[in-house]
């Protein structure tokens, strides 16, 4: 009897939470609407978001009903309703920034293989198509798009200014702007290139040493970060009674709310030191 009890729960939660699916997509859709947006430009592979964003939704009703409700620590179950909320927006602007660092670095290499295909004879629409072929992802989307659009009558420099815009990467508009005032003044796309090459490449070197400069603090704020939790675990090994009643007394839950609030304002405001923007 307890089983078909137990199964009947489950068929009866599953068909709740597929009627609800749809609203619960609208809202998770609205909440990282702008980390979205952001994806879609970058012409990153969203199919896994909406599935991860269904998943988010489940850990939050876990954490409300198994830790507020079934283990009855409300605060506990507060703070982490805050943390999983905040989580999505976080990891997407993570994968943001690892896309936009790897386009950077690609732009190095193409705008090399340009310059080489030019001086070659090839026309700057040929060595673009041939370069996308030669390029790794993600570079070689967002050139065989600018290539696409111009075999289907677009202006060269307009697709280019369009991709610019959608991409919003600062070594990107640099490419961009110089080969479009190079169309349009006449000037000798070459040695535009090539400087152009130079450029991203300094720049992707000043860019290097920031990020290995600040590694060493970000190594230092995880460790910190993880100092609370590692020494509650150890503390629960010496003192197990002691530890339970943090997490059985309303008092010891209120602590614990506060350390987790205090590591995550920790966390928020070490990330705004050391993020610096050229």
């Amino acid at each position: 009897m307890q089983w078909i009890t137990s199964t009947a729960m489950f068929i009866a939660g599953a068909l709740v939470a597929n009627s609800l699916r749809p609203a619960w997509d609208d809202f998770a859709s609205r909440f990282v609407s702008n980390q979205f947006r952001r994806v879609q430009t970058l012409s990153m592979d969203d199919s896994k978001i909406q599935l991860g964003l269904r998943a988010w939704g489940c850990l939050l009703a876990a954490n409300l009903i198994g830790v507020g409700f079934l283990l009855n620590m409300f605060p506990v179950a507060l703070g982490l309703t805050g943390l999983l909320l905040i989580a999505p927006r976080w990891l997407l602007v993570w994968m943001i920034r690892k896309r936009t660092t790897l386009l950077r670095d690609q732009m190095v290499g193409c705008t090399r293989a340009l310059a080489n295909s030019a001086r070659a004879g090839q026309s700057l629409t040929q060595a673009l198509e041939s370069v996308a072929a030669d390029t790794p992802q993600p570079l070689a989307a967002e050139l065989q798009r600018i290539v696409g659009e111009y075999q289907l009558g677009r202006p060269l420099a307009e697709a280019l200014l369009d991709a610019k815009s959608r991409i919003r990467l600062d070594s990107f508009s640099l490419f961009a702007s110089s080969i479009v005032i190079s169309l349009q003044r006449g000037g000798r796309v070459t040695e535009a290139l090539e400087r152009i090459g130079h450029s991203l490449q300094e720049n992707q070197r000043i860019e290097r040493k920031l990020d290995a400069d600040t590694a060493s603090g970000w190594r230092v704020v995880l460790i910190l970060t993880a100092f609370p939790f590692l020494f509650l675990i150890g503390f629960s090994v010496l003192h197990p009674e002691g530890t339970w009643l943090m997490f059985q007394t309303l008092a010891g839950q209120i602590l614990l709310l506060l350390i987790l609030g205090l590591v995550v304002a920790s966390v928020w405001w070490s990330r705004k030191i050391l993020t610096i923007e050229l």
